[in-house]
């Protein structure tokens, strides 16, 4: 058996996102996909630790938390470009201000958390170690 640590939700039915990442060419997952016309889709099943850093898992930060989960994902894979990286971090706080978060504190979000601290999430190098079970 092999699996990964460090879900906390999974998806019960597929979400979107219109995005402004827009890919040379359609990017498919088991659980993502990104078309070239910017439309992220979290698939049904997909699993991501919820919002980072030192905050509450609120309805104002879960759906933001996804999607940004989602493309930083795409980054470690490999699957899109690392110049998309900064334009992720600020669709994060514009699906918090979506959801009704307030302006100041999504930008603070944003711009203390994710823009500052939040790169090494994206680097290859730390994709999710696959653990495995003997038989």
């Amino acid at each position: 058996m092999k699996y990964t640590k460090g879900y906390l939700y999974q998806l019960a039915e597929d979400e979107y996102f219109q995005t402004r990442i827009l890919p040379k060419e359609h990017i498919v997952t088991d659980f993502i996909e990104l078309n070239v016309q910017g439309l992220l889709r979290g698939k049904r099943g997909y699993a991501w630790g919820g919002p980072s850093g030192p905050t509450k898992d609120r309805k104002t930060n879960m759906r933001a938390s996804l999607g940004h989960d989602m493309i930083y994902q795409l980054l470690r894979l490999g699957l899109l470009d690392n110049k998309w990286r900064k334009v992720a971090d600020r669709h994060l706080a514009e699906w918090c201000k979506e959801d009704g978060m307030w302006g100041w504190w999504a930008d603070h979000y944003y711009g203390e958390g994710c823009k500052d601290f939040a790169a090494f999430a994206a680097d290859p190098k730390n994709k999710k170690k696959v653990y495995e079970v003997p038989l």
